[in-house]
């Protein structure tokens, strides 16, 4: 990395510097107008704004009031009406007994309004008539101050008066109990008061709170001044930030060029600063230029493993080894997180090989704590910068391509870019899109391999195999298309089509009267490990009303070294529907016999590679003969197969082996053909 040239850095703060404070100075006068403006409308409406606002608080509050008194006037009412049930059933003498032991005072008929005030008292009345046909009424008397407690909490400091009124408008009850000389109150409000009125239910009238408007012209007032001494504060504040800011600018500016251009753990500049100085470098180069992305292989388990400090330590590690093999003209960055970013210059590609492999050498020189197994993995994405003129990041972008491919094809630890790397990449971008259309168009078909048995030498089945009729390729066969399917995780709606095409060649049959003979099915592993996998397998060959026998789901070996639990819990529940369920590449691996102790299948396929030199290797005899003979004891039908020649169809069937699938016997047929087999009953005898 070059270094700033100072002279060039101290003018560049120097006119920051200026240019800033011109800037702040017109800020402060356009704040200052603004300023103005505000409190010279903020003054005139200030008053008004607030004293709503205390409208909306004191209605409420009135409103909470004549609650509160409506239910007083309720309980004292349910206290009345419950004597005057109480008394009804009683004669006069019971009912006199009763109300004097209440302390209820009472006269003999009499007409009284439901509620009067007599001095601090309010009285309520209620008639009730006796069991003897006489008519009483009732006084009950509730003195004032129980309201003034009521509303204690409401009105407790607070400079405003509640009423409480009748309807005709003689006046109950106001809060602070002194109504000398008032016999009723006037609605009509002036400057200084303000009335607020809530009506009681029942037919009692209203209650009317009264609020003094001063109480507002005092916050007014106490707001204005406040928000001017904070005005003028923040004018004050504003200019010392000023003085403080433009002495502060030359080392912010030289933080701000570190937070920008170099990364905070390596030191090492960033990929802004990389991208600035590569086009730099690039436009009048003396030799020929590379970029290289360099990538930590499995970093991120390094950092779960061994924890994130030590995982600073491989990239600090990197930093100070990458830079020693940078040419004089090129550039070293970190690019993120564990990928590095280097411009190096060459004269052969031989010799920037060379280096890369030193470099590669360098890095794994990095040591692992001694208890560790890890070693140091080590991805390098090379582009090669044949147009010096071309927009960098164009050969960021070649060297990821490599470095991505690299990752998925596994085969050494650098890679050039190329352009029909690119169109591979870009192929398999586009392969969902063309997945899709093709099995919209019905480009997917199958042909069916038949299987033999050995002791009859008929019919006993078939298998399913998919092809795809590519309307650009041609036919392809399931290698040239599956593995890159399942990279995609596409084959589940691959698995559903097949599945789906067996169950209406079923139905065809059935209904053509043909015999009908299981047909087996692969499935992918991606398919079986969703969810409610079993759930659509049944609902398919339901619709179309498949016996279940009549479907056999093949599964290979290697599914089995995932999740062992899972997938025994699948095949158990397939079977428990009555499907068959068939092991297939048995014999390709390595725990083919763990598996039958622990799986419940109904077939194994004996792999291909399990009997190809059966006629010389005597060992292998007797292995293929004891897992045909354990087969049987396990109730497990044997297949062979991918069986090729009349020796090893003869050896097989010498073992007992129970069918038999292979070129030999017959490829896979076209469905036609395969019908015409269905048809034919003549015993085929090949051995």
């Amino acid at each position: 990395m070059e270094k700033r040239n100072p002279s060039f850095a101290g003018r560049k703060d120097s006119n920051r510097a200026g240019q800033l404070t011109i800037r702040v100075l017109l800020l402060s006068f356009f704040l200052i107008i603004i300023l103005s403006l505000f409190f010279h409308q903020f003054y005139r409406k200030l008053e008004q704004s607030l004293w709503e606002e205390k409208q909306g608080q004191f209605q409420y509050l009135a409103d909470q009031s004549a609650q509160l008194v409506i239910q007083q006037i309720n309980e004292d009412q349910r206290m009345l009406l419950s004597l005057v049930d109480q008394i009804a059933y009683l004669t006069l003498g019971d009912a006199v007994a009763m109300l004097n032991e209440r302390t209820i005072q009472w006269e003999k008929a009499g007409n009284y309004p439901s509620i009067t005030r007599i001095g601090d008292f309010l009285q309520y009345t209620e008639k009730a008539e006796l069991a003897d046909g006489t008519n009483l009424t009732l006084f009950h008397t509730v003195s004032t101050k129980t309201y003034d407690s009521l509303l204690g909490t409401l009105f407790a400091g607070n400079i405003f008066t509640g009423y409480w009124i009748k309807p005709e408008g003689t006046l109950l009850w106001q809060t602070d109990g002194s109504l000398e000389g008032l016999d009723s109150l006037a609605l009509d409000s002036d400057e200084t008061m303000q009335l607020f009125t809530s009506k009681l239910d029942g037919g009692w009238g209203q209650f009317v709170l009264v609020a003094k408007r001063g109480l507002s012209d005092s916050i007014s007032l106490a707001i204005l001044r406040s928000s001017l001494s904070m005005a003028v504060l923040v004018i004050v504040i504003f200019f010392f930030f000023l003085v403080y800011l433009l002495s502060l600018d030359h080392r912010y500016a030289r933080n701000l060029w570190h937070l920008a251009y170099e990364d905070e753990l390596t030191k090492l500049p960033n990929k802004n600063l990389f991208q600035k100085e590569a086009k730099q470098r690039l436009l009048h180069p003396r030799d020929p230029y590379a970029l290289l992305i360099l990538d930590i292989g499995k970093f991120k388990l390094i950092n779960d493993h061994f924890g994130y400090g030590f995982g600073d330590s491989l990239l600090l590690h990197c930093a100070k080894v990458l830079p020693r093999y940078v040419t004089r003209d090129g550039l070293c960055a970190r690019l993120s997180g564990d990928k590095f970013i280097m411009l190096v210059s060459y004269r052969e590609r031989a010799a920037l090989q060379r280096r890369i492999t030193i470099i590669g050498e360098e890095l794994r020189r990095f040591s692992f704590p001694k208890a560790s197994q890890f070693q140091l993995d080590i991805l390098i994405g090379i582009s090669l910068i044949d147009e010096p003129g071309k927009d960098i990041t164009s050969y960021i972008d070649r060297a990821l391509f490599a470095l991505s491919a690299l990752k998925e094809t596994k085969q050494g630890w650098y890679l050039f870019y190329e352009e029909a790397l690119k169109d591979q990449l870009l192929e398999e971008s586009e392969l969902e899109n063309v997945y899709n259309k093709a099995l919209q168009s019905r480009e997917f078909f199958i042909q069916i391999q038949p299987k033999y048995s050995f002791a009859t030498g008929c019919l006993i089945g078939g298998e399913a195999l998919v092809r795809w009729r590519h309307p650009e390729k041609g036919l392809l066969m399931p290698s040239q298309f599956i593995p890159l399917l399942e990279k995609h995780n596409l084959l589940i709606a691959l698995d559903m089509y097949v599945l789906k095409l067996v169950c209406k060649l079923f139905v065809q049959w059935k209904g053509e009267g043909k015999p009908l003979l299981p047909i087996s099915v692969n499935q992918s592993r991606a398919h079986l490990f969703t969810r409610n996998y079993e759930e659509s397998l049944v609902t398919l060959v339901d619709h179309y009303e498949v016996d279940h026998r009549l479907m056999e789901f093949e599964l290979t070996e290697t599914l089995f070294l995932h999740d062992l639990t899972h997938l025994v819990s699948v095949l158990t529940s397939l079977r428990s529907q009555g499907f068959l369920v068939s092991l297939d590449d048995f014999g390709s691996g390595y725990s083919s016999l763990t598996m039958l102790k622990d799986v419940q299948i109904d077939v194994i396929k004996m792999d291909q590679g399990f009997f190809t030199d059966l006629t010389t290797n005597k060992q292998g005899m007797v292995v293929i003969k004891h897992v045909i003979a354990m087969a049987k004891e396990l109730g497990i039908t044997s297949i062979a197969e991918g069986v090729e020649s009349e020796e090893q169809a003869r050896m097989l069937a010498s073992m007992g082996c129970d069918g038999v699938q292979g070129y030999f016997y017959s490829q896979p047929l076209e469905v036609s053909e395969y019908e015409r087999l269905l048809t034919d009953n003549t015993p085929r005898c090949f051995i």
